[in-house]
């Protein structure tokens, strides 16, 4: 008798040792919830249709409907997702699909879009972001400055408070000729230009840029490298005029010893980039205000991106999450 009720207690242990086991299993599968998301309507949770709130874990597909929606996670960032919008979420990072989504990029946060990778350029940064006509990425800078870079990290453009920019990537992706116009100017005895669509820094090299230093021009070249650009095509756009933005970025507007050597290091390869020359015309967006950079296209755009509608829980998130 006491060998059977012996057997059965170590049966009856091992049993419950494997349901702990299963238990824990299943809670490491899961993963730990990165937050919740709240809405006043209802909304696709992982393919489930959700009312209310629901908990996020990081991957967690959002599809809103006709209902706008808040997303509060555990580290601190919030973010709406307007009407009609699909996104995934991660502890670090938003992947928006389509629709519209409103954020301040903290900490390092980043929202993906298409090719697009938008961080924010400033500890105040506000953002809305749009994705929509299948490729297009409109970017607007609410408040502090945004980071544009593409799928290699080559930054795209810099958008300031109140600014907002509407780009496209190119079918030849990176291969993309450059199209780029601002300020030609000298600092550190290179020549660099200032795009005035996309505030970029571009390094440029090429012969006779010197005949243009302190004017604005447009050029057309081909990418060596990031930010350095061999140039094929130069043409004025108008004589002087850049004196401040010499000044914002700690450039000169004349020439300085060893910025001619600089401009003429790169004259063997601007036939080569003579090539791309005809190349830059973005296609889809308008035609005189079309930066192309690292692939992408990128134009002022007037407006903005209005703000995505009133949501629940602001400021005082629910405490509790159902799926």
């Amino acid at each position: 008798m006491n060998t059977r009720r012996t057997t059965l207690q170590t049966a009856g242990k091992a049993a419950l040792i494997l349901l702990a086991i299963g238990a824990l299993c299943g809670t490491w599968a899961a993963g730990s919830a990165i937050g919740i998301v709240v809405t006043n309507g209802n909304f696709q949770l992982d393919h489930s249709r959700v009312w209310g709130n629901g908990t996020l874990f990081d991957g967690s597909l959002v599809q809103t409907g006709g209902a706008s929606s808040q997303i509060q996670l555990n580290n601190g960032i919030q973010m709406r997702l307007g009407t009609d919008t699909r996104a995934t979420v991660f502890q670090s990072r938003l992947v928006l699909e389509d629709g519209q989504s409103e954020m301040a990029p903290a900490n390092g946060y980043t929202v993906e879009a298409r090719t697009l990778r938008i961080t924010g350029g400033s500890a105040d940064a506000l953002a809305r972001i749009k994705v929509d006509n299948g490729r297009r990425v409109v970017v607007a800078a609410v408040r502090g400055a945004l980071k544009v870079t593409n799928a290699a990290g080559v930054m795209v453009a810099r958008i300031e408070t109140g600014d907002a920019l509407n780009f496209e990537p190119q079918s030849a992706g990176a291969m993309a000729a450059t199209h780029a116009s601002g300020c030609l100017l000298e600092k550190d005895g290179k020549f660099i230009l200032v795009d005035r669509t996309t505030n970029v820094v571009l390094e440029v090299k090429g012969t006779e840029l010197g005949k243009q230093l302190g004017n604005r021009v447009e050029i057309t070249g081909r990418a060596d490298a990031a930010q350095v650009i061999t140039v094929a095509d130069v043409k004025l756009v108008a004589k002087g005029g850049c004196s401040a933005t010499a000044k914002k970025v700690g450039a000169a507007a004349t020439v300085a010893a060893g910025a001619a050597g600089a401009g003429a290091a790169g004259a063997a390869g601007a036939a080569g980039a003579a090539g791309a020359a005809g190349a830059a015309t973005a296609v889809g967006i308008g035609v005189g205000t079309v930066a192309v950079i690292g692939g992408v296209a990128g134009a002022a755009t007037v407006g903005g991106l209005a703000a995505v509608g009133d949501l629940p829980g602001q400021g005082s998130p629910q405490a509790s999450a159902s799926r």
